[in-house]
């Protein structure tokens, strides 16, 4: 598989696709960013060698600085986007591969909620992440309001959306924002390791795992253990995977996992 867009620099190797958002001088979430996410997530579905993402974004000072303000007023006039950032993020959000936000630089509005969006995250020390939408008269509207008080409760929630101030990478790190600080030019690499270990693991069991926890904690308890981890759990042991990883188990050797 080949990639060429317009506004991401992406490379592929070992099973792991690095896609940085490349919209200088911010890498403002311009349509153009959308749309090549987008078919970047559709390319990488097809591709059953692709086993992890991890988006990132070119420069040392910005992950993404959010919404393209430029934008702003076509919006205003009534011309609706061709690409929508809620769609685009909850489709990563529910995608069946594990796509790793590597924040190198700082993440403000619709690039945290990007990041949020993602399955896991690794932010540079000297980084820093926010919903300053409330300063131009708006509401984060790209899940902000929403995905981030699931994160790190309603309160501290709330402090940061209502005032827009952002916080410090060791804050995202204690709230349980971010799974790992990294230090600054190291995010990457970081990230890459992260990657290397899912891309040795079981992919039914890793896209399965995605959907129950994804799913579950929209729902009862019950519903999530009798019916969305039931429902994983009958998936993954009808594949050649499991029987791989017993068979492992007991040959004391590394599986050979092969997502089917």
């Amino acid at each position: 598989m080949g990639f060429n867009f317009e506004k991401l620099v992406v490379e592929k190797e070992n099973g792991i696709v690095v896609a940085a958002i490349n919209h200088p001088p911010a890498n403002a979430m311009a349509q153009g960013v959308l749309r090549d996410l987008n078919q970047l997530l559709d390319d990488c579905l097809e591709d059953e060698s692709v086993r992890v993402i991890i988006i990132t974004g070119t420069g040392e000072k910005l992950f993404c600085a959010g919404a393209d303000i430029s934008e702003f007023a076509g919006i205003q006039a009534g011309n609706a986007p061709k690409y929508s950032g809620n769609d685009i993020y909850f489709k990563i959000e529910n995608y069946p591969k594990v796509v790793i936000a590597a924040l190198q630089g700082s993440a403000y509005g619709g690039g945290l909620e990007l990041a949020c969006a993602c399955h896991l995250r690794i932010m540079a020390d000297s980084a820093k992440v926010g919903l300053p939408e409330v300063k131009l008269g708006i509401i984060p509207g790209w899940g902000g309001t929403q995905r981030l008080p699931r994160y790190i409760g309603k309160t501290r929630a709330l402090e940061m959306i209502l005032t827009g101030e952002p916080i410090t990478a060791q804050e995202a790190l204690s709230y349980g924002l971010v799974n790992r600080v990294a230090p600054a030019g190291s995010v990457l690499e970081e990230a890459k390791a992260l990657a290397k270990k899912l891309a040795a693991g079981a992919p039914i069991a890793q896209r399965e795992i995605l959907r129950a926890v994804t799913r579950g904690l929209e729902t009862t308890l019950e519903e999530g253990v009798y019916k969305i981890e039931a429902a994983g759990s009958a998936a993954v042991f009808a594949s050649e995977d499991a029987r791989e990883g017993a068979v492992a188990f007991f040959q004391k050797r590394p599986p050979n996992f092969k997502g089917r």
